[in-house]
């Protein structure tokens, strides 16, 4: 009975450590949406794109004007990403999860920005 019960309790605290780890507790935008907000010109609001994977992957193929900060710097980078005075700020990895993570730790820092929904894998087949 007890081995259940600590069985049910470990998987509980797990559950809770993926649902705010991945990033699944962010506001995320789909990639088409975003397309869309970098495309219409009559939109007059300066949209920053952060991509958070690593310099070898980014240089496989990254979205054109985003910029390289992986997120192992990110830290090192909020008072230059401030500076950038972007009004919207999105967030990008290969898959989505790096790229909410992301958003966690500038939300901490008092900056608004959007995960990406999928990442690179999406935005490429979108």
């Amino acid at each position: 009975m007890y081995d259940l019960l600590f069985l049910i309790i470990c998987l509980f605290v797990v559950l809770i450590l993926i649902y705010f780890g991945i990033g699944f507790n962010v506001k995320n935008i789909s990639p088409n949406e975003v397309k869309t907000k970098l495309s219409d010109f009559k939109l007059s609001k300066k949209i920053g794109i952060i991509d958070v994977r690593t310099k070898k992957e980014y240089d496989l193929g990254h979205i054109e004007n985003s910029i390289c900060m992986p997120l192992s710097d990110l830290n090192d980078n909020i008072d230059n990403i401030k500076s950038f005075n972007f009004d919207e700020i999105y967030t990008i990895c290969l898959s989505g999860s790096r790229s909410a993570q992301a958003v966690n730790i500038l939300k901490k820092n008092k900056i608004k920005a959007t995960n990406i929904r999928g990442g690179m894998i999406s935005w490429k087949s979108s």
